[in-house]
């Protein structure tokens, strides 16, 4: 690594995309000593970068066993989701009588993509294509400040967003053949509110798959 500045910056993206690939899952114990030898370089860099994780939410601390990976806040993740799926159920409203046929196929490409990704089991690829989806629909909405939202309400999620998945892995599945029903909706010109309504259920159906999940964890 060069410059303290970059030892720093680096560890800060060397970790931050460990965190959010779910490489290093929620609970993980994040020991600066081994994670600086892992890095080749001192644990300074890596006490800032932990620092930094910490301020945005991707890290916790807890007495005597120090810094870790966030674990699932149940509760967080219900109310950020459920804002996300109304924001986003807009969003593909407004952009659905934007998306052109060339947009469908490539929609429809990524599905694809989605799909042979969940068949290799790697769901840090299938969480990124399945982020790509919605963020290529989104972009169409012409509204900059909704946009605006939605990336914050997704970056408050990106810690927890594999490891979800590894929990419901059924929903990968089912995911994939609502996209499919998505696009038939806007191909054939449906109301904005019918588009709206499944988009926002799209979302929900996470919610509500991890929900029950919880439920029989209890039992």
């Amino acid at each position: 690594m060069g410059t303290n500045q970059n030892k720093q910056e680096q560890a800060y993206e060397w970790l931050k995309s460990r965190i959010q690939d779910g490489t290093y899952g929620p609970g993980y114990r994040l020991v600066i000593d081994r994670l600086a030898k892992e890095m080749g370089c001192s644990p300074i860099p890596v006490r800032e970068a932990i620092r930094r994780l910490e301020a945005e939410g991707l890290v916790e601390y807890e007495r005597f066993s120090g810094g870790k990976v966030t674990q699932i806040d149940s509760r967080a993740y219900a109310e950020t989701l459920t804002v996300l799926a109304v924001l986003e159920g807009f969003a593909t409203a407004l952009a659905a009588k934007h998306l052109q046929a060339s947009d469908i196929a490539d929609l429809r490409a990524l599905n694809e993509a989605m799909r042979t990704a969940r068949s290799n089991l790697d769901l840090t690829t299938y969480s990124e294509l399945n982020l790509e989806f919605h963020r290529v629909i989104c972009e169409k909405c012409d509204h900059p400040y909704l946009l605006q939202q939605i990336r914050a309400v997704q970056e408050r999620m990106n810690a927890v967003r594999v490891s979800v998945f590894n929990l419901i892995p059924h929903r990968t599945t089912d995911s994939i053949a609502e996209h499919e029903a998505l696009l038939v909706l806007i191909e054939s010109g449906a109301d904005a509110d019918v588009v709206e309504r499944f988009a926002r259920q799209h979302k929900l159906a996470t919610l509500n798959a991890f929900v029950k999940w919880k439920e029989e964890q209890r039992k």
